[in-house]
């Protein structure tokens, strides 16, 4: 096991918006861990709540998005070592030392993913891409092994050879971030690394707030990465689709399931946005 110590080669990386409420849950004190906080311009008390954690926080002057949010904090950082996590994720030191423990066995690999627990109790495991075959024997791992698909809730990289590989995809504004990843780092042959020791517990859906203006952005943002997707990855006929998504929204707005009718109407705009060629909507430059 590693020692305390360790983790000074080591900087959490916590991307937020609008995560005052949640915040708290990601406590782990500065004199043992060194936490960066890059705030996509929150209109709460996050970045204030951040501070009196003790985290460092990068202040950004809007919202660029997940992926260019994490770009421009590892820029930020000199460790060798970046534990990417949720601002709703919580994961204890002794964890963070076991994945430590593994990197050091599987120096090849710049990518480990712990153990992920829902709040219940029960196991999330990815076992595939949303684009890929669903997966028969749904059990998650019981070893340490290499996997196809990780979680983006909390991972941790090994900075240089992370950023060489690509790191997150800055195109993208909100979702499917880590299945470009995952698809990405199979194309590149790059071993991606399940640490079943190491464990941490995941609120989900916590750190973005849950207004009406927050979910029209996400349903855009969903269509639109979609699309995207596909595109990048040649993961199929993009216009059928999208006859598929309009097809379900008809259905939505005839059995008069507004709610779902809404989503799907989203879904369509931003996958309509990608097939024209537009940039992912929302999305701001980080410099």
């Amino acid at each position: 096991m590693a020692s305390p110590r360790d983790l000074t080669t080591v900087t959490r990386l916590i991307v937020t918006f609008n995560s005052a409420d949640v915040l708290e849950y990601s406590r782990i004190p500065a004199d043992e861990l060194v936490t960066l906080a890059v705030d996509n311009a929150s209109s709460d008390d996050t970045p204030a709540n951040a501070q009196a954690l003790g985290y460092e926080v990068l202040n950004l002057d809007q919202n660029v998005g997940y992926a260019n949010a994490i770009m421009a904090g590892l820029d930020r950082i000199n460790t060798e070592f970046v534990l990417i996590a949720n601002p709703d994720v919580q994961i204890s030191t002794k964890a963070i030392q076991v994945l430590l423990d593994a990197a050091d066995r599987q120096t090849d690999c710049s990518l480990f993913i712990p153990r992920i627990f829902k709040p219940d109790g029960s196991e999330f495991f990815r076992y595939e891409t949303r684009f890929d075959p669903r997966v028969k024997n749904r059990v998650p791992p019981s070893t340490d092994q290499n996997v196809d698909t990780v979680s983006g809730a909390v991972l941790l990289v090994r900075r240089k050879p992370f950023i060489q590989h690509g790191g997150f995809d800055t195109n993208i504004f909100l979702y499917f971030e880590d299945d470009e990843l995952s698809l990405r780092f199979r194309k590149l042959n790059q071993p991606m690394r399940f640490v079943a020791d190491a464990s941490a517990k995941h609120i989900g859906d916590g750190s973005s707030g849950n207004t009406v203006s927050a979910n029209r952005i996400k349903d855009i943002s969903f269509g639109w990465s979609w699309g995207y997707l596909m595109d990048k990855m040649r993961l199929g006929n993009r216009w059928i689709t999208f006859l598929k998504i309009l097809g379900k929204l008809l259905v939505y707005v005839a059995s008069f399931r507004s709610g779902k009718a809404r989503r799907q109407m989203g879904i369509a705009n931003g996958f309509l946005k990608n097939l024209a060629g537009q940039p992912a909507p929302f999305l701001r430059n980080s410099k």
